[in-house]
Formats: structure tokens, C-alpha cells, sequence
């Protein structure tokens, strides 16, 4: 079971300075199941997170937390990795991998960008071959 959602669950119930109880009476709740969540004791249905939700005063989605495992250190902060050129790459090609997670949602103007510049990509591809 996924303690993340049960922490956040119980960091935006804290927010509001509410105990456990309040927060099971306004998700018609038992203050047992509120706090099986909380400690990641107990899976959750679709339900019972829009329940959570509405209780909360949130979004479905704002449950789950945002925080992100931190990446290995590859490198100094700042700077570029180079790698040599796949196989099929041009010599004076250069590849850059970026080492970055970022929770994108669909509407995420960086996202919409991204895939823009993958079809351009693929485009240019098609027309070299």
C-alpha cells in the first residue's frame, strides 16, 4: 500500500487544523478507516478518494503528493553530460541526456511543447529518409 496518499491525506487534514474524527465525519467516514489511511494500512478505492476529496476541499488529484524521489547525483549541479553518438547518428551530432522527473499534467504547457518538438523531430526524420 501506498503511504504517500496517507501522508498527504493527513498533511492537507492537518492544514486545516482538523482531528481525525472531523475529517471521518465530514467523508462519512469511520475515524478507524481515516486512520488505516493515513498510515497506509489500507488500499483506496475511487470512492473513498472523492469522498477524501470533497471532505478536504481539493481536487481527486491534489492527494497525491508531488514530492519526487531525488535523482542520483550524476555530476556537478550545472553540468552537461555528453555521450558518444548512437549508432545511425551523424559524427558531428551531439547527445545531451538530461537527467529531470517533472509530474506533467495533460494541459501542462511544457508537455504540449515537448510533444511538439518530438513530432518536428519525427517529421525531419521521415523526410531524410
Amino acid at each position: 500500500m501506498d503511504q504517500g496518499v496517507g501522508r498527504e491525506i493527513k498533511r492537507l487534514r492537518e492544514e486545516k487544523n482538523w482531528s481525525m474524527a472531523k475529517l471521518a465525519v465530514e467523508a462519512d467516514m469511520s475515524v478507524s478507516g481515516v486512520s488505516m489511511i493515513e498510515n497506509g494500512k489500507r488500499n483506496l478505492t475511487t470512492t473513498t478518494l472523492a469522498k477524501l476529496a470533497r471532505a478536504l476541499e481539493v481536487e481527486v488529484r491534489d492527494l497525491f503528493p508531488l514530492e519526487q524521489p531525488r535523482l542520483p547525483e550524476l555530476g556537478p549541479p550545472g553540468v552537461a553530460l555528453f555521450v558518444e553518438p548512437e549508432e545511425g547518428e551523424e559524427e558531428d551530432t551531439v547527445t545531451l541526456r538530461l537527467y529531470a522527473v517533472r509530474l506533467l499534467a495533460e494541459r501542462d504547457r511544457l508537455l504540449q511543447e515537448v510533444r511538439r518538438l518530438e513530432r518536428e523531430k519525427d517529421e525531419l526524420r521521415q523526410q531524410r529518409a
